[in-house]
């Protein structure tokens, strides 16, 4: 009976232990996510949360306090790329083009949101901003999770060549967004060529 007892307690520790994963950290300063083709400067520590977040291939997603409560995503996409990664092949996913507009932009980032299952996104205040250089669609985001959640968000979008780089903050309306809005700004502003 003692043997049965230790042996359910390693096995109930080796489960335990089996489900711990290492999350990567991101280190204040510059940081040039894997896949994009510029760099940002981050005043402190963020959390690589990218393996969790469901996002497509080149898509990094960092976070302090977890992605339902501040998600930083930094990306360059290829034409015929995505922003997210579908788990069917039955449900459509937005597919970048080089030809696309300045509003057909701010469109595939805001159908993007909606196949991630955020309700209603909405894209206000569009405005012109650089990114990495380059001239770019800056514009803010209301929209609500599955739950009911207030979301609050800004992207800025601008083309690298063929190429579409994207940043995007998505966190909730109460608090959160507030919190690091001058932050975000700061990141956003600090885009460089890599």
């Amino acid at each position: 009976m003692n043997m049965t007892r230790r042996g359910l307690l390693a096995a109930a520790a080796a489960s335990a232990l089996a489900g711990c994963a290492s999350i990567p950290t991101v280190r204040a300063g510059s940081y040039q996510a894997r896949g994009a083709n510029f760099a940002v400067s981050l005043s402190r520590p963020w959390s690589d949360l990218t393996a969790f977040a469901g996002t497509a291939r080149g898509v990094r997603v960092l976070s302090i306090d977890g992605v339902a409560l501040n998600g930083l995503y930094l990306a360059t996409i290829e034409p015929e790329g995505s922003f997210v990664r579908v788990m069917d092949r039955d449900t459509p996913r937005p597919t970048y083009r080089a030809d696309m507009s300045e509003t057909e932009l701010v469109e595939f980032v805001i159908d993007s949101l909606a196949t991630m299952n955020y309700q209603a996104p909405e894209p206000a205040a569009l405005r012109p901003q650089t990114l990495a250089g380059a001239p770019g669609v800056r514009f803010d985001i209301t929209a609500r999770t599955e739950a009911g959640l207030n979301m609050s968000g800004t992207a800025l979008v601008a083309r690298a060549g063929e190429n579409l780089n994207i940043l995007l903050f998505l966190a909730p309306s109460e608090h959160y967004y507030g919190a690091f809005a001058r932050e975000i700004d700061a990141v956003f502003a600090s885009a460089t060529p890599a």
